[in-house]
Formats: structure tokens, sequence, C-alpha cells
């Protein structure tokens, strides 16, 4: 007997809101949770360069890891693979206009789940970032990242970011174009500075089941 696409859909839980909670960990326990989830999909121990990119976007997304909301890695939007979702206000910029907005975001129950979600929706989503963060290019993946309507902050500063998180100079930096990928921190107060500069301009990953 045939069994048609539908019938291997898997079913997703009713979408269920819980309420909204900050859960800061620190980028030690972030860089070992991503370090679990990236090993957990690739089946191999990921490269240093990886782990490295992927948590300062982390640090970047959610202010060092004191601002991440029920363990949401990078502001996914929408609900989690349990049907979870938090609402709660953000700030995005709408035809050159801030302006802030109540929204649902994927809500987990562990630093782990979070960690492995948020590696499942950039690999799936956005694989061209995801293939620049494999490959340790900081300024590939911001530029992938952007081209992929990622972050509404300027790319140039977005990428400062990053290098900033990620303990790389944020002067004269490498031209963002994406780079081949191969086969088979700064200061703190340097850091401070460029988060406050996009703070206001940064966009949440956009829901991964969009209606369209």
């Amino acid at each position: 007997m045939r069994i048609g696409a539908e019938s291997l859909a898997v079913a997703r839980p009713p979408v269920r809101e819980v309420q909204a909670q900050r859960t800061p960990a620190s980028m030690g326990e972030i860089r070992a949770a991503l370090g679990r989830a990236l090993e957990a999909a690739t089946g191999r121990r990921p490269n240093g360069r990886t782990v490295d990119v992927l948590a300062a976007q982390v640090s970047l997304e959610t202010a060092h890891g004191q601002s991440m909301f029920n363990y949401n890695f990078g502001g996914i939007k929408g609900a989690s693979q349990q049907g979870q979702t938090a609402n709660y206000m953000t700030r995005e910029v709408l035809g050159g206009h801030e302006v802030r907005l109540q929204q649902g975001f994927r809500a987990y129950g562990s630093l782990d789940e979070g960690a492995r979600d948020y590696i499942s929706v950039l690999s799936a989503r956005f694989p061209q970032a995801y293939a620049q963060a494999a490959s340790g290019n900081v300024d590939g993946f911001a530029h992938a990242l952007k081209q992929s309507h990622y972050f509404t902050a300027s790319e140039d500063q977005y990428a400062a970011g990053l290098r900033a998180a990620a303990g790389q100079s944020t002067q004269n930096p490498a031209p963002a174009a994406i780079a081949p990928v191969p086969m088979g921190l700064a200061t703190s107060a340097e850091l401070s500075r460029v988060l406050d500069a996009i703070a206001s301009t940064a966009a949440q990953i956009a829901d991964p089941t969009p209606k369209e």
C-alpha cells in the first residue's frame, strides 16, 4: 500500500501559552549546551570555532545570556516542538520606524532543549548562515543572516557585535561576503557599546512555519 505524504507528517501538539520568564545562563553554560546540541545534530564533536560563532550570536541576542527568556537562544518566534509559546514585548523596526510589539516566542523547559531547537532552526531555515558558522566565519555568518532577513540592524553593526562577542577585533573587519565553506571577547565595554548601538533594531528569527 502506498503511503501518502500526509500520513508521514508528524502531528504537533496544540499551542499552549506559558508564562514568560527570564532564564539567565552564563556564557559557559550556553557554550556547553551548544556543544551538546551540535554533537547530537552531527554525530561528532563540534569545532571550537563553530561554537565561538554561535555563542557570539546567542550572546548578542540575549545580552550575554542575562536576558534569555524561556531558554530561547535566538528569539525564535512561534511555538516550540512541544507547543509552548510565551508572549512578551519586543522592539523591531518596521518601515524605518522602531515599534514595540507583543509577540509569541518559542518556550522551552531546559537549556539543552532550547539549544537543540536553535541549532535545528538555523540549519533548516538559514542553511547558508549555518554553513558559515560551521566554518567559523563570523562575517559570512552575519552576511548570510542579513540576506535571509534575520535582523533589521545594519550588517556592519551586527557583524561588529558578533566579532566583539566572539573576542575578535571590531576594527578593520574582513569583507562580509560569504566565504567558501571547507569540505569534509573583546572588552566588555566595547561589546556593551556595540550592543547598545543595535539593541533597538535587532530582529528575532522569523516564525519557522510562516503562513505564506
